[in-house]
């Protein structure tokens, strides 16, 4: 099939999760045998990869657009549409898929596309939507940990219009495809879609290299988003006085910054350009997730790396065999002496954590095989 994949980013670099996650339904739908142009924006005006269509760069992040969130958070109130979808709304984007149309199947990636679901059926008789989160919960789980009045109103507004858009979506796609069963419960839910909990992989791992440990626990995450940050505001709040003080503990990601200061042995490192090399430099990583959707991608590098690794239940969300090197713990107490537990371990047996990605990878190209061969030209697809 021709399949024409709409994202929010064209996710070549993998800068993000998200980014990491659309790069691999699209090398899993290749290595189906179907033929995939990625439409989408870069980070920059580098030269994008063969079989993606760039729109003009512009600013990803709200924090870096500047004058333009005005503009798009303008537009999102005049039309009624989620500002996450305004930002990303383009007359180019749409006109560059029309020229590539009449494709087989359409892929919308991310419910942030979803502003292209009324043009859908003229770009490809057949429609899946990825829906790496449960955006709308998301962004109300925002709304209720901000203090910031207008900031509580902003994201009420969009959890109930992204609540509304994510039905719509459910009711209109031929098939919906989740990172974890629980997202797979709302959207079964919402419409007549067929939904399918993809096992999504971890990154290819490089070939096991010696690196030496330079901190005990290590923390990796995007923390300048506000779900996330609560989680390191716990670990930092209520796990961290918990630790002895000689152990070395090093935050890495965007905001990690805001660890610096909270403690003598407790390290910000900003952003870091191998996530692979950071996880295997730490003892132990904590994952310290308070709320959140979709799935983690430091859970699956760092279990594909073979780093011992302590999380809340709900930082294990999608993975649904979890190896006997991850502790799962949900409160305070139990994170913090299941880290000391984790750091008198033996090493990770290289061969457990390959067998364990290995395994995960294949599932992951079948189901996505195998869903797409449900959507062949001769089946009816779902009613506009």
């Amino acid at each position: 099939m021709r399949v024409l994949f709409a994202t929010t980013v064209l996710p070549h670099r993998q800068t993000s999760g998200g980014e990491i996650a659309s790069a691999a339904f699209v090398r899993a739908i290749c290595d189906a045998g179907h033929e995939v142009t990625v439409f989408g924006y870069p980070r920059n005006s580098h030269t994008s990869p063969p079989g993606s269509v760039p729109m003009p760069a512009r600013a990803i992040e709200t924090r870096n657009a500047g004058l333009s969130s005005f503009t798009w958070l303008a537009g999102a109130l005049a039309t009624g549409r989620p500002y996450v979808c305004e930002k990303f709304r383009s007359p180019l984007y749409l006109d560059r898929l029309l020229r590539a149309a009449p494709a087989d199947l359409l892929v919308i990636d991310h419910a942030q596309m979803g502003w292209l679901l009324p043009m859908a059926r003229r770009l490809a008789p057949r429609l899946v939507v990825i829906a790496h989160n449960d955006e709308a919960a998301l962004y109300a789980r925002q709304a209720e940990i901000t203090s910031n009045p207008l900031k509580r109103a902003l994201l009420r507004r969009e959890a109930r219009l992204l609540g509304h858009l994510q039905t719509a979506l459910a009711r209109r796609a031929d098939q919906v495809w989740t990172l974890s069963s629980t997202d797979k419960a709302v959207f079964d839910r919402l419409g007549t879609a067929k939904v399918h909990a993809m096992p999504l992989p971890a990154r290819p791992v490089p070939a096991f290299y010696p690196v030496p440990q330079t901190a005990d626990i290590g923390l990796l995450g995007t923390w300048s988003w506000d779900v996330n940050r609560a989680g390191l505001r716990w670990f930092i709040d209520e796990i961290y006085p918990r630790l002895p003080s000689h152990l070395r503990i090093h935050v890495a990601g965007r905001g990690s910054e805001m660890a610096n200061g909270a403690g003598p042995n407790l390290r910000g490192l900003g952003f870091v350009e191998d996530p692979v090399h950071f996880l295997r430099s730490v003892g132990v990583l904590a994952v310290p997730t308070t709320a959140g959707s979709g799935i983690q991608l430091k859970t699956l590098d760092a279990i594909a790396v073979g780093t011992r690794l302590v999380s809340t239940p709900l930082g294990l969300r999608g993975i649904d065999a979890v190896p006997v090197f991850v502790a799962s713990a949900q409160t305070a107490p139990e994170f913090a002496r299941s880290l000391l537990a984790a750091l008198a371990a033996p090493p990770v047996a290289r061969s457990a954590a390959t067998a364990w990605a290995e395994d995960r990878h294949r599932r992951f190209r079948a189901a996505i095989s195998q869903s797409l061969s449900a959507l062949s030209p001769t089946r009816q697809p779902a009613l506009a």
